[in-house]
């Protein structure tokens, strides 16, 4: 738990999490390794996470503030310290990617600044991404996607090359398994958004339906994986896809809001870690 603590609140076992997400993408197209890549998911995860974090966690009410938010609270000026090297470091990167690279990258960081910081107009307010009705799992998912699978493809090949249908298809399949295991946190949650007005699937829909979604959506991503499997004919293949879903579906149909942070995010971003190596571990047999 020593260990385990910090990498969470300080937002690294995500990054980690989804640098791994990525290198499961050059894995299973068989594509070209490129380190540039993998390292700037992991720094720009970091980056947007912290961001996210810090935001204005000053107007958050005490009587509202989770262990999360202490801890990092605590060590804003180291975290924001960390934030700057990381840029730095990927600023370094930069050469490594050409101009169109990085223009396609730019809807992913939009999205992802928006998440947090209001932009959209309206009549009373402006609205964050997050503020959006039963929007929340969607963007995280999409977004997620977009980063650790399309955007491996388009620097070894192009964009176009992210709408064949093989490629596609994994991306609509990739989606689904994030957005089946996002719609926990907003269980989680629920309490919290509820209070700040947020409209969430689970405060919207109630804790039964956004479950349903999430099992729903699970069975969707099963689906594209088991046909993938009978286009491949990998065993291996199958046998990941079989465990990645009973486990899923475990955790999602036994969810209990009384979990700590540190116990939500090792089981449901666990099982994005055993989806990630499943995947490298098929691809490289």
């Amino acid at each position: 738990m020593r260990i385990l603590r910090p990498l969470v609140y300080s937002n690294l076992f995500v990054a980690i999490v989804l640098s791994l997400l990525t290198s499961a993408s050059y894995a299973r197209l068989n594509l070209s390794w490129e380190w540039s890549v993998i390292v700037s998911v992991f720094l720009g995860s970091y980056v947007l996470y912290s961001f996210h974090r810090l935001y204005k966690i000053d107007y958050i009410q005490v009587d509202q503030r989770g262990d999360r938010h202490n801890w990092i609270l605590n060590r804003a000026n180291t975290i924001k310290v960390t934030m700057s090297l990381s840029v730095f470091v990927a600023m370094l990167l930069l050469p490594n990617f050409d101009v169109d690279e990085i223009i396609w990258l730019v809807p992913a960081g939009i999205a992802s600044l928006g998440y947090t910081i209001p932009f959209i107009p309206t009549e009373k307010r402006w609205l964050r991404l997050r503020d959006v009705p039963l929007t929340k799992p969607l963007i995280i998912a999409l977004v997620v996607t977009y980063i650790t699978l399309c955007f491996p493809i388009f620097v070894n090949e192009n964009i176009e090359a992210i709408f064949s249908p093989k490629n596609f298809t994994l991306f609509f399949g990739r989606f689904l398994f994030l957005l089946a295991v996002t719609i926990p946190f907003e269980i989680r949650d629920s309490i919290s958004d509820n209070e700040a007005g947020l409209k969430t699937l689970a405060t919207e829909l109630g804790l039964k339906n956004a479950k349903r979604i999430a099992i729903s959506s699970l069975t969707g991503w099963f689906i594209i994986w088991a046909i993938q499997y009978i286009e491949s004919r990998d065993h291996s293949l199958l046998t990941v896809g079989i465990i990645v879903f009973i486990l899923a579906s475990i955790a999602i149909m036994k969810i209990d809001k009384a979990l700590s942070e540190i116990q939500y995010v090792v089981i449901f971003e666990g099982l994005i870690v055993l989806y990630s190596f499943g995947i490298i571990f098929t691809g490289l047999i």
